[in-house]
């Protein structure tokens, strides 16, 4: 962690922003995904499993509000930090496979 004092905002972020989508308010959980994200980014190396965690939960922010490609390219971010962090037979990985052929066919991409 870069910078100590800002080490647990972004979790109670993701927590908060969990509980927000689990009422519907989605676009008030993609805010406080956002803001979480950004802190990450400033706070923790690029690759960290936790920022990963983050664009997760903020894909399935733009998936509720019908932004699948938005919803798919943080997918794709995500998916790629995590093939470094992790062994490829890691079950995070194949879950998020599993978000991101959705997205696909969300998108109408069924081939992918």
């Amino acid at each position: 962690v870069r910078d100590p004092d800002q080490r647990y905002l972004p979790a109670a972020l993701r927590c908060h922003a969990i509980c927000t989508g689990e009422l519907g308010h989605y676009e008030q959980q993609k805010l406080l995904l956002q803001r979480a994200l950004a802190i990450e980014e400033r706070s923790v190396l690029p690759d960290h499993p936790a920022i990963a965690e983050t664009l997760i939960l903020l894909a399935d922010a733009f998936g509720q509000l019908g932004d699948y490609d938005q919803h798919k390219s943080l997918l794709q971010r995500a998916l790629a930090i995590m093939e470094r962090a992790f062994s490829p037979d890691h079950p995070t990985i194949a879950v998020t496979l599993g978000s991101l052929a959705a997205a696909h066919w969300n998108l109408g991409d069924y081939e992918q």
